[in-house]
């Protein structure tokens, strides 16, 4: 075969192993990590290696049978310390139920923090609403567009959040202030969502 009696110069195997090993994921701090000096060494060792091997078909043969072990063991390596990462995010998220943002909402409006309880009250109509499966969650949602996804289903939630959406719009876009009145009201036009059919949730009547 010709690729083995060709000997791989040095230098283009440690240019190519370097960008497989030295990704993003590796590249914080190179020159000064224990990761730059080790694999610095290893390249350094392969370097001389294939070198020597340039003039021996049997030391070339067991030096590309290292390098090929080595280019797996960093592609399995990266896939693994991948997944660990994945699962690790995924433990940190925590589920936050409509009943405990509305909890929450009557907390802070207990204490007179009603723009920030008129917030996690909006955050628990379009969690319930989540979780019933009537829409869909998506960061760059703006309250608008739940009540068109709601209207484009003949979902019968459309009216009531349109309802409660307008008089929300006012403390997001409006005045930005938001009262015991105010926060009752909003309570109040909330609660066809989330009591629902399926909702453990129970809201006050203002």
């Amino acid at each position: 075969m010709v690729l083995l009696q060709t000997p791989v110069p040095a230098a283009a195997i440690r240019d190519t192993l370097s960008r497989i090993v030295l990704e993003r994921g590796y590249r914080r701090s190179v020159t000064s990590t224990l990761l730059a000096r080790g694999w610095e060494w290893v390249t350094r060792t392969l370097g001389g290696l294939f070198t020597q091997a340039a003039g021996s078909r049997g030391t070339f043969l067991v030096s590309l049978t290292v390098l090929a072990v080595l280019i797996i063991a960093t592609i399995a390596r990266a896939v693994i310390v991948a997944q660990a990462r994945r699962q690790a995010a995924r433990r940190l998220v925590v589920e936050v139920s409509a009943d405990a943002q509305l909890a929450q909402a009557r907390g802070l409006a207990a204490q007179g923090a009603h723009v920030e309880a008129a917030h996690l009250l909006y955050a628990a109509v379009i969690t319930q609403l989540v979780e019933q499966k009537r829409v869909r969650r998506h960061p760059s949602k703006t309250v608008g567009d739940y009540w068109r996804e709601l209207r484009a289903a003949g979902d019968g939630s459309a009216s009531p959040y349109l309802s409660f959406s307008r008089t929300y719009e006012i403390v997001v876009y409006g005045d930005g202030l938001c009262d015991a009145t105010r926060y009752a009201r909003l309570e109040q036009l909330a609660a066809p969502m989330l009591q629902a059919p399926g909702s453990a949730a129970t809201v006050r009547a203002a």
